[in-house]
């Protein structure tokens, strides 16, 4: 059975690095900012990311290098709705929730998972947020040609 590599966690930060061109400081200073969630392999503790996540590295990339934006700009542009209410999250879960609680957008800007997302077996990878947030269209450059 093929893996989804758009899902899947399988590039290390030195993969990463080579496929996007952006180097490992710069995509562990990303996720530093709140920017990127990477998983971490259980046996040895080393950076995964998946397809996905390396195509939203080159737009952070893009969005910094060639659209003139620093790390508050993208969170800022992030902000436009939060997880909790994507999710449509119970006020049972929304108590407990510190993206919540906290007025903030998004879990996978906390070093820790909320315990809402802990408790619904949520990660990064396979949430809709996450994933639909990379895909928005004002995050994409529209300055390819360079």
């Amino acid at each position: 059975m093929a893996q989804n590599t758009d899902i899947q966690p399988v590039y290390t930060i030195r993969v990463a690095s080579k496929i996007t061109g952006v180097s490992p400081g710069t995509i562990r200073e990303y996720e530093r900012q709140g920017l990127l969630r990477s998983h971490r392999d259980s046996q040895n503790n080393h950076r995964l990311f998946t397809h996905g996540e390396l195509k939203w590295i080159t737009q952070v990339w893009n969005l910094i290098h060639k659209e003139g934006l620093n790390y508050e700009g993208i969170r800022r542009l992030l902000l436009t709705t939060p997880c909790w209410k994507i999710l449509k999250c119970q006020t049972e879960y929304k108590e407990k929730c510190r993206v919540y609680t906290e007025n903030r957008s998004s879990c996978w800007s906390f070093d820790i998972f909320p315990e809402c997302c802990t408790e619904n077996n949520r990660s990064c990878q396979t949430c809709k947020v996450y994933t639909m947030a990379q895909e928005n269209p004002y995050l994409i450059s529209t300055n390819e040609s360079g």
